[in-house]
């Protein structure tokens, strides 16, 4: 298959590009297949954060993102046949950059059979699918990428697939939308076996809204969602009918969250909330969803009423589990989070009670506001609005926190105290690294501690201790990785083009370009151990491995000055496209050191231009259908000139 689809890039005609394109405003690259024969078509993807943009890959392997301003560009290169490939680069000032020279490597499938409960196969299936990154973050891909192709045996080759997460799901007319086992793609091997799923035919699902008498609300939005992470599940928003109902057809056995809104503000808030339900594979589950109500606290503390105390609360309402992953890196808890999006505020009276109104029954989060944390409690609002008790425990709980290496104080850390049987206090420390946690009571709790760049502290104690606790957090792999770029003797060089490109294939190549200086710095450069190479005009790239222990002393590279070949093709015969490498003395190839300038592809009678180079013997190839011909050349100092007669 692969010498097939050399053969038929091999074919293709191809005109010599201008070298001068690279100098238009833009980001300029140049795609080889395995090989390094020139692709002659695909589609460039790329997003910033003004814009995003499609544009395609001419027929000798070249393509051009226009760009009105410097910035961050993501990108992702889609050719049929091989895996797609995707890098994020920072434009310069210039609004001009050359990438390196893009490599393709072979594509990776995904077979699955579908077959109905009565095991006949579903030969056209619908797919939807999403990719991710190592970190979780969605993918950037073409509108038609993947492909979804049938086998002769029925089953459906589904690619080429993003080196990363794919999930995907089934969503034909006539059986439930189905998720398939997510797939981890790095490459190793060209092709996935899903094996054979049998789908039914779905479970309906009736969500019925009602006010606080209990009568159905009409033209109310619902929406649904699956419960697992990355999900490509995508359900209609339904408004009710005059009975107040909507339904969802064709779901899957799974967990699923169904969320709506308040019918009326609280105070100055819309409320939102969600139940979660779990549907079987066939069938029909019903829920019903009150969207009205009161809720009334009495809040005491073993003192008496809380008077003038600021409370707030929010249904449930967790946080959606697709389309990205949320990682610990100082992440806040749920009551938290909850309670900073959208909140329903109110102030005690003289007996300690507060009253909320338009607020649902159901599952809530509460938090009391005292002068340096909150206490929180998880509680159950009943639907008549009857009164709830909030007894907040007395005792405090001071915590200082400090970085385990520098010992220095570690602000907006973010602490808890879970109370043994339910309650929880929170805080975040002050520029000294210091909090205090208010309610904590007597019992046995468990102390969290997390903040941004460090790992998470958990320690279950007897008791809140009586004297200021120490916490100590360990900080996190610094991700940032500084990159000089000099010549041989020591000078910087400016407006090198620096790639850092991970060994984990589920992390995608990340590229800058050098100051002044011959400096640049990647503030969150890929996990792990990666290779750093540096290109620049004139010098021949130069390639070092840092491990993630090494990071902190930063990378040097430094560069040699290269030559080029200055090949001019006259042959006597009219052959079609012409293949071009270069070999060294004893026969290696030698094309990994071309630079994007360097066409690997040309017609005749044409020029080309070959480098940077070290000084040398080497041989230049030219490769057709059915012809080969070579010329020896001789670097040293200076660029030199062949023709091909």
């Amino acid at each position: 298959m692969r010498r097939l689809v050399l053969l038929a890039l091999l074919l293709v005609p191809c005109t010599l590009v201008s070298q001068g394109a690279a100098d238009e405003p833009g980001i300029s690259g140049y795609v080889l297949a395995p090989g390094d024969v020139p692709v002659s078509g695909g589609t460039v993807m790329s997003a910033s954060a003004w814009m995003s943009a499609s544009t395609t890959i001419d027929r000798s392997g070249r393509f051009r993102i226009p760009a009105e301003r410097a910035g961050v560009f993501r990108v992702t290169v889609s050719v049929q046949g091989f895996a797609p490939y995707r890098f994020r680069v920072t434009l310069p000032a210039s609004r001009t950059l050359r990438l390196p020279v893009i490599h393709l490597e072979p594509a990776t499938y995904f077979r699955v059979r579908f077959v109905s409960p009565a095991g006949e196969p579903i030969t056209a299936p619908v797919i939807r699918h999403l990719s991710f990154d190592g970190s979780g973050a969605p993918l950037l891909e073409a509108s038609d990428a993947p492909t979804i192709e049938p086998d002769a045996d029925g089953a459906t080759r589904i690619g080429p697939l993003p080196h990363g997460t794919t999930t995907q799901a089934l969503d034909t007319p006539g059986y439930a939308q189905t998720r398939i086992p997510n797939v981890s793609v790095t490459g190793a091997e060209p092709l996935l076996d899903g094996g054979t799923i049998v789908v039914q035919p779905g479970s309906t699902l009736h969500v019925d809204v009602l006010d606080g008498s209990g009568k159905p609300v009409p033209d109310h939005v619902v929406l649904l969602e699956d419960l697992l992470p990355l999900s490509p599940l995508r359900f209609p928003t339904l408004t009710t009918n005059a009975e107040g109902r909507v339904t969802f057809e064709r779901l899957a056995a799974g967990r699923y969250r169904v969320r709506t809104a308040a019918m009326e503000r609280c105070a100055t808030q819309y409320l939102s909330l969600a139940r979660t339900i779990t549907v079987p594979a066939t069938g029909t589950v019903n829920i019903r969803i009150v969207v009205a109500g009161t809720a009334t606290f009495r809040i005491s503390s073993p003192t008496g009423p809380a008077k003038g105390v600021v409370v707030t609360a929010q249904p449930d309402n967790p946080p959606s589990a697709s389309p990205t992953i949320l990682v610990g890196r100082g992440m806040p808890s749920l009551i938290a989070a909850s309670l900073t999006t959208s909140r329903c505020r109110g102030t005690t009276g003289a007996d300690g009670r507060v009253a909320l109104t338009s607020f649902p029954p159901g599952p809530s989060d509460i938090a009391v506001h005292f002068a340096n944390s909150l206490y929180g409690r998880r509680l159950d609002v009943p639907r008549d609005g009857g009164e709830i008790a909030v007894s907040v425990p007395d005792g405090v709980l001071p915590v200082r926190v400090v970085n385990a290496v520098t010992q220095e104080p570690v602000p907006r850390a973010f602490i808890t105290w879970t109370i043994e049987g339910g309650g929880r206090s929170e805080a975040t420390t002050t520029i000294v690294g210091e909090g205090l946690l208010e309610g904590v009571g007597t019992k046995a709790g468990i102390l969290t501690v997390t903040a941004p760049g460090f790992q998470a502290a958990e320690e279950p104690l007897p008791e809140p201790p009586g004297v200021i606790h120490d916490v100590a957090l360990a900080p996190l792999p610094d991700m940032r990785l500084r990159v000089r770029v000099v010549t041989a003797t020591g000078e910087g060089v400016p407006g090198a083009v620096v790639e850092v490109a991970p060994q984990n294939p589920l992390w995608a190549p990340q590229l800058d370009v050098t100051d002044a200086n011959g400096v640049v710095t990647f503030p969150d450069a890929p996990p792990g151990i990666v290779g750093v190479t540096a290109f620049a005009n004139g010098y021949v790239a130069s390639t070092l491995r840092i491990s993630q222990d090494n990071r902190a002393a930063g990378a040097l590279l430094r560069l040699s000055p290269g030559y080029r070949a200055l090949v001019n093709v006259q042959l006597p015969t009219a052959s079609s496209r012409l293949i071009v490498h270069v070999l060294n003395g004893i026969g290696q190839t030698m094309d990994a050191l071309l630079d994007g300038a360097s066409d690997r592809g040309i017609e005749q009678p044409g020029r080309l231009s070959l480098g940077p180079l070290p000084p040398g013997d080497y041989v230049i190839e030219l490769r057709g259908a059915g012809e080969q011909r070579q010329e020896k050349i001789t670097l040293g100092e200076r660029d030199v000139d062949v023709t091909f007669r």
